[in-house]
């Protein structure tokens, strides 16, 4: 599908981009930091691979759906398991070796949440506080794959369904914004809990429905010059709330991340229909960059993390800009080398 791997690219840039923030020998006033800070956006980037994955996700079930009348429950959880286990786990054991060999210390209940994919709820550990996104994603490839087979059989309308998920992130928000949340239920509020970042992952949900079922709706909307119209639209809602407006406080604290979800998704699709006004994310060194994104997000924290955390002195590797290379070579290693020779077993749980 066009686009979609570029737009990871970008994702993952901009992750690295805002850890870059900490790094040694980074400068946050260089002009190019203050002309651009919404690429410096960590938790903007991150959104924005929550939205490509509820939409490539919904838009594979309706494929696989449409294609054979029904959709296997056992073939997409190993195929999901697959894609995201082995890496997640090899990292895990490489945190398990540092802890043991280095001065690196992470609690039994950091260890209980990286492993029981319920980073998001429970205190997170410096090495593997970034795997709070993966239990966002793996708690939502638990629920939604039966809730889709549920809307399939039952006929309901499904977007009707993933309004929920925008009202119940809408109402966390407005509770965090009146600085009055019991300590016992605060894991729940947080910025990483799921019920917070699950209206990111349905607006993905909902755009693969309505470019799945609306197709020539969509294409007509966005032919000619209205296209432009459509990236416009999305770009400003990716903007705007970044920006410090505050007569729109209350308002963007509830809605900023769903309008940005919704520009995102907005922009995804019209990259889709039509890749040549999107031509930068089809680039092949771009593209290849979106293909080993998910192994360059795992890896970087090692070298993130900081050479305190190991009980080193000061290191080149892990002071900007090397660390950066550190971190893309550990991730392109880790994809060709390990990952992708698993990644073939997974044409065998293909339905045809």
């Amino acid at each position: 599908m066009p686009s979609v791997d570029g737009w990871r690219a970008l994702s993952i840039l901009m992750v690295l981009a805002a850890h870059s923030l900490n790094m040694p020998g980074f400068s946050k006033t260089w002009w190019w930091v203050t002309s651009f800070p919404l690429f410096f956006d960590g938790n903007l980037g991150v959104r924005f691979f929550f939205v490509i994955s509820g939409f490539l996700i919904t838009y594979l079930l309706i494929q696989e759906n449409a294609r054979n009348g029904r959709v296997s429950l056992r073939n997409f959880y190993i195929r999901r398991a697959l894609r995201i286990l082995p890496v997640y786990f090899a990292y895990l054991i490489v945190v398990a070796v540092l802890q043991f060999f280095t001065n690196l210390h992470q609690a039994p209940v950091t260890w209980l949440g990286d492993l029981t994919f319920t980073t998001n709820f429970l205190p997170r550990g410096v090495i593997s506080g970034h795997l709070w996104s993966l239990s966002v994603e793996e708690q939502f490839y638990l629920l939604w794959p039966f809730t889709f087979i549920w809307l399939s059989r039952k006929k309901v309308f499904a977007r009707w369904i993933l309004a929920m998920p925008f009202l119940v992130a809408m109402f966390c928000h407005l509770v965090v914004c009146t600085n009055n949340v019991p300590r016992i239920v605060h894991p729940f509020f947080h910025p990483h809990s799921s019920f917070v970042n699950f209206d990111s992952l349905a607006m993905g949900c909902l755009a693969a429905y309505l470019l799945a079922e609306k197709t020539p709706a969509i294409i007509n909307a966005l032919a000619g010059r209205k296209r432009f119209f459509g990236i416009l639209l999305g770009g400003s809602l990716v903007v705007v709330p970044s920006l410090n407006l505050h007569w729109l406080g209350l308002f963007l604290a509830m809605m900023g991340n769903l309008l940005q979800a919704i520009g995102f998704a907005i922009l995804l699709v019209t990259s889709i229909v039509h890749p040549g006004s999107f031509k930068p994310l089809n680039w092949p060194l771009v593209v290849q960059l979106g293909v080993v994104s998910y192994s360059i997000y795992i890896w970087q924290q090692i070298f993130y993390a900081g050479p305190q955390t190991y009980g080193f002195s000061t290191v080149w590797w892990m002071s900007f800009p090397w660390w950066l290379f550190a971190a893309l070579t550990a991730g392109v290693v880790s994809y060709y080398g390990f990952e992708r020779p698993l990644l073939r077993l997974r044409k065998h749980f293909r339905e045809v």
